[in-house]
């Protein structure tokens, strides 16, 4: 049976006017008051310190909420409110996303509770008797308010981690940081999944999932992504991991040789199909060797993403060789005037004359350019394809049937993929 939550109404239901008083004096200095509370913590705790900015901002509302339920409690008697308790139970729920420990935490409500006490303390007249009688039923109301914090947002806590990581595939944030910290950090992370259950494999392609407009403030939209990946990254040898870090879920796709990436591509474009219209981008890295690669996957992945969110990618994941592309095209411009001029005219023909030149290049090179099997994605006969070829040699410069043209004119098509619409 679960522990009844208790609140620092059960200790006293009707505060004293000297409680009152003393309560009375922070009115209109909560809001700072939770500022130095989470400076507190940044001093005190790692993980709050090495938080950014939005972490702190996440935390003052929680200490805020805290205080203000507490001082209500001197003031007026009232007891935790539903509402108050939710906003502590996001916020722990929250810490699982944002790197906190749960000890972490826990040692966060224990400051805030040294902290209330303390100004509270200080609030009371010396000279009163009265007020340090009060001071002192004060203290046992915080302690039991910090009981509260901490139980409920324990509870809030270990079932977002057990819901996130009940199949034993979500990384925690500290070893996927430790992951992503290339060659130095491999061993680390070893001995890290080791002591969480986990077996790591020995290479990784890395899958972005990233929003296209940041930051992302929903909790649940992480926690949807996360699941979402899980359901459409199936890798054949299983041993997917998943993390999410910060605004971003990272998947670690195992893939044991070069050849093997196709597949994970392919999951990539599933997931990007249930991704992108709900404002999410999804990146996928080149092949790397072993863990020390993980750094690198997850840079370019990183840049996919990022390309996939500027171009408007629907329904499709972005992989590394469109980021090579495009980073011809914007840092060669030459280049990518060539690839342009080259498309150009092929698109202008297939609009005047309701002609399908470019995509007809486009079948005969993923058709692995055979005649015959771009003729039937195309539907139509294979003499036809023969004649569109020669269209695209008259009007481009081109030669399908030449490799350096061909190549001339995948890039072309590669670029336009890439282009904004």
């Amino acid at each position: 049976m679960q522990k009844s939550e208790k609140t620092p109404s059960d200790v006293c239901d009707v505060p004293t006017p000297a409680m009152q008083a003393i309560a009375h004096r922070l009115d209109g200095f909560e809001e700072e008051l939770a500022r130095q509370m989470v400076a507190l913590y940044r001093r005190e705790i790692v993980d709050y310190r090495a938080g950014d900015s939005g972490l702190s901002a996440d935390a003052a509302e929680v200490a805020l909420a805290n205080l203000k339920a507490l001082l209500a409690n001197l003031e007026r008697g009232e007891p935790v409110s539903k509402r108050q308790l939710e906003a502590t139970r996001m916020g722990a729920a929250r810490r699982v996303h944002q790197g906190v420990s749960l000890e972490s935490f826990l040692h966060a409500a224990r400051l805030w509770g040294q902290f209330a006490w303390e100004t509270l303390r200080a609030a009371a007249r010396p000279d009163h008797p009265e007020e340090r009688d009060a001071a002192l039923e004060i203290a046992d109301r915080v302690i039991h308010h910090v009981e509260l914090l901490s139980t409920v947002g324990a509870h809030a806590y270990l079932r977002e981690a057990q819901g996130l990581s009940g199949d034993g595939r979500v990384l925690q944030r500290d070893l996927l940081e430790t992951l992503l910290g290339g060659e130095r950090d491999s061993h680390l992370a070893r001995r890290q999944a080791g002591s969480l259950g986990l077996r790591l494999a020995e290479n990784y392609v890395v899958i972005l999932i990233r929003p296209h407009e940041l930051p992302v403030a929903e909790r649940a939209t992480i926690g949807w992504t996360l699941e979402t990946a899980r359901t459409h990254l199936r890798p054949s040898g299983g041993g997917l991991l998943v993390g999410a870090r910060d605004d971003e879920v990272v998947a670690l796709y195992p893939v044991s040789e070069p050849a093997q990436v196709h597949a994970a591509k392919k999951d990539a474009g599933s997931l990007a199909g249930a991704v992108t219209s709900r404002g999410w981008s999804v990146g996928l890295s080149g092949w790397h060797a072993g863990l020390a690669g993980i750094a690198l996957a997850y840079t370019e992945a990183r840049e996919a993403a990022q390309l996939a969110a500027g171009m408007g990618a629907s329904d499709r994941a972005v992989a590394l060789d469109e980021v090579l592309i495009d980073q011809i095209a914007r840092f060669a411009p030459h280049v990518g005037r060539i690839l342009d001029e080259t498309l150009e005219p092929l698109l202008q023909y297939d609009v005047a004359h309701h002609s399908a030149l470019v995509p007809t290049v486009r079948a005969y090179v993923e058709a692995g350019f055979n005649l015959t099997r771009s003729a039937e994605v195309l539907h139509v006969h294979p003499n036809t394809v023969m004649y569109r070829l020669r269209r695209v040699k008259e009007l481009s410069g081109r030669d399908p049937h030449d490799p350096d043209d061909l190549l001339i004119l995948f890039l072309a098509l590669k670029l336009a993929d890439v282009s904004p619409p």
